[in-house]
């Protein structure tokens, strides 16, 4: 049986902790194990967190967190309205540099690929949409 969480949260990060609740709850519901359901709120925390302080840089907005869960999957949709910025084509940091010599930001990008299976991006309806997939029994993401 599928299961759905769909919560809104201003751009200033209140609502953060009761939408990752929300999703451990659903993930729990659906047998996921804890390890999973830990990627999965790390992931949706940096992309929230990412399009409040990046997106919105401080300017009022929303951010909405679609959670849709099976016995075999999850699917997080991250939306809002800030300016347009594909997470998905940015280009990931050379993270073999040292901190000094590395330029700020991208690493978190880094960290939703390497524990989700699957992310995507779409612009629509003047919204940024980030989608990320992750299914049960995967340890390692697929490219």
């Amino acid at each position: 049986m599928k299961g759905r969480t769909d919560q809104t949260t201003p751009a200033d990060m209140s609502g953060l902790k009761e939408i990752l609740d929300g999703i451990a709850i659903l993930l729990e519901e659906q047998g996921f194990p804890f390890n999973l359901i830990s990627d999965v709120q790390l992931a949706t925390d940096e992309a929230v967190t990412n399009a409040i302080l990046h997106g919105y840089d401080g300017k009022e907005g929303e951010v909405r967190v679609i959670a849709e869960a099976d016995d075999k999957e999850v699917v997080i949709i991250v939306e809002d309205r800030a300016p347009e910025f594909d997470p998905v084509t940015f280009v990931s940091r050379d993270v073999s540099l040292d901190g000094d010599d590395r330029p700020i930001g991208g690493l978190g990008l880094i960290l939703i690929r390497n524990v989700m299976d699957e992310v995507g991006y779409r612009r629509e309806d003047e919204k940024n949409i980030f989608t990320m997939v992750k299914r049960k029994g995967s340890d390692t993401p697929q490219e």
